[in-house]
């Protein structure tokens, strides 16, 4: 039987690397790509191709070199994307635009691959989001949205693809120790060092978080074992947990008011607004 060929987006490091690596050991015809294929070197990949998920330009190229070799396309992995850290009130429009531009570049990938998929009857699209996309906690919550984002057309996309074959699935991984959280703080570190800032406490609290050691983080292997696994079965879930510890579970499956207390006790945000007079 001829390989599944996998295509799979944001490769240079990390998540991306990890399951380009992994599907492509287990057999799978991997097609890894990134902005700068140069970062792609020692992945194993059948092919790997230039492929920034903002130009439709490079999309359609990737895609058309991919059937131009492979003749199919059977699984999509929509793994690129990057995170801003801040208060929504501090966090520049702009960069809150580019970022959105980025992990929601799914929908190009989709508009892309999709044609291809219909007519093959039988595929799979996997989007990696985040348990932050159920959970934002403050100093995130612009990347939380994006992530928000990935579940609703990924809910979306189940239905209006499942009647062609496509099966739609969303990976949802925790902490991973795949230096994404370094880069995002490196981005946002000028606006978490902001002097002045009504917000200093809790950037004071969210750097010594991301600061503190994580003995047991689990690597991003693990995100991409979970994507094996989503794969390999037959009916796959629509959700996939991958290395959200138990504690993170409960928070986020809490009643809002009981979620919100834990999370202000956590970052010290703990005194609550002022109560305004109701006026008549």
């Amino acid at each position: 039987m001829k390989p599944e060929v996998v295509l799979v987006t944001g490769c240079s490091t990390g998540i991306g690397r990890a399951i380009a690596q992994m599907l492509a050991t287990e057999g799978y015809e991997v097609v890894a790509t990134a902005r700068k294929p140069e970062d792609l070197e020692g992945i194993g990949a059948a092919m790997s191709l230039r492929l920034d998920v903002t130009d439709e330009a490079s999309i359609e190229a990737a895609v058309r070199t991919v059937l131009e070799r492979h003749g199919q396309i059977d699984v999509l992995v929509n793994n690129a994307g990057y995170a801003l850290r801040g208060a929504v009130e501090e966090v520049e429009v702009a960069a809150v635009q580019a970022m959105f531009d980025v992990n929601d570049g799914i929908i190009r990938l989709v508009r892309a691959v999709a044609p291809v998929m219909r007519e093959q009857g039988s595929s799979r699209i996997i989007n990696i989001g985040s348990i932050g996309g159920k959970l934002a906690a403050p100093a995130n919550g612009t990347y939380s949205a994006t992530k928000h984002a990935v579940e609703g057309l990924s809910d979306a996309l189940r239905l209006e693809l499942g009647a062609f074959g496509i099966d739609v699935v969303v990976i949802k991984p925790g902490n991973i120790a795949s230096g994404f959280q370094e880069t995002a703080m490196r981005g946002s570190g000028s606006l978490l060092a902001r002097e002045g800032s009504p917000y200093r406490v809790l950037y004071t609290r969210f750097v010594a978080a991301t600061q503190r050691p994580r003995a047991g983080e689990p690597g991003p292997e693990v995100v991409a074992g979970v994507v094996l696994a989503a794969l390999r079965t037959r009916r796959p879930r629509a959700r996939y947990k991958a290395a959200v510890p138990l504690a993170t579970r409960i928070v986020a499956s809490l009643p809002d008011r009981f979620r919100d207390l834990s999370l202000r006790r956590m970052y010290g945000l703990e005194s609550p607004p002022p109560v305004r007079p109701n006026r008549p």
